[in-house]
């Protein structure tokens, strides 16, 4: 009996680190995610461009990519730039240093097509976005999201 105590009390102290250090890492990836959002909406390429991995794609709700450097271009040249956001669910799992969130949440941006017209978008989006730690920030690896085809699209004048 007393044998199993141990044992039990062992297992529990073993692990008891290992959870609090999840928790905190589930932390850190909720405020890393809203973070990026944050930044999107307060026009901050630059601290867009830290939370990016340096290799990332993005996938595109319209089927398309976006390597990290166009979409920092579009931010910064002010070709595209967001109004706002709103969160209506996410999930976060975390395995070892790797964290995976799903979402959905509304966005509402505006952006200049290829002809100069302008476009105000309501954007209902379904995501997918991986963090993982690299050189000890969390950095997003990947993002893909996609629309329901019964999303507004209206040309604004600017």
């Amino acid at each position: 009996m007393k044998n199993s105590l141990f044992f039990i009390l062992i297992f529990l102290f073993a692990f008891k680190p290992y959870a609090q250090s999840n928790k905190t890492f589930k932390e850190k990836l909720r405020a890393t995610h809203q973070s990026f959002f944050d930044n999107i909406l307060a026009e901050d390429y630059v601290k867009v461009d830290q939370l990016l991995a340096q290799d990332v794609t993005l996938g595109l709700p319209d089927g398309k990519f976006s390597p990290k450097q166009d979409y920092i271009n579009a931010l910064k040249s002010g070709t595209l730039f967001y109004d706002s956001s709103y969160h209506i669910f996410s999930q976060i799992r975390t395995f070892g240093n790797t964290g995976i969130i799903n979402g959905n949440s509304d966005l509402v941006f505006r952006y200049k097509d290829g002809n100069g017209a302008w476009f105000k978008m309501l954007e209902h989006l379904s995501y997918t976005a991986v963090y993982v730690i690299e050189m000890n920030k969390i950095k997003m690896v990947a993002w893909q999201s996609n629309r329901p085809t019964s999303d507004s699209i209206i040309k604004v004048t600017q």
